[in-house]
């Protein structure tokens, strides 16, 4: 994955955001967030699993853990889609959004036609 490529963030017919790749490690690819008025219902879920993100760097208690598992089982039950610009993309993976920037972490190793 290269630095620039954009994809859109979407779950059905609507457009969350739009994620544009500043650096791909190993484990996770950073980008920058632009979203779109649609991400404002999300917004709230999304902020939580940050800030538990957060708690959970800082203290490995099991609470925190499983509230945070939860968080991310919720996201992922929004069965997302990462686009990108040949309509292909990424059905399966973790993605984290704070304010302007997000990552995210394929669970798949190939895009897959979408």
């Amino acid at each position: 994955m290269n630095p620039g490529a954009v994809y859109t963030l979407e779950r059905g017919a609507e457009v969350l955001g739009t994620l544009t790749v500043t650096d791909a490690g190993p484990f996770a690819v950073d980008a920058t967030f632009e979203p779109t008025p649609a991400f404002d219902t999300y917004r709230v879920l999304f902020d939580e699993d940050a800030r538990y993100a957060h708690l959970i760097a800082q203290d490995d208690d099991p609470a925190l853990l499983e509230q945070a598992g939860a968080i991310q089982e919720s996201l992922l039950a929004l069965n997302l889609v990462l686009r990108g610009d040949v309509n292909t993309g990424y059905r399966t993976f973790l993605i984290s959004i704070e304010g302007g920037s997000a990552s995210f972490r394929p669970l798949t190793p190939e895009e897959e036609p979408l």
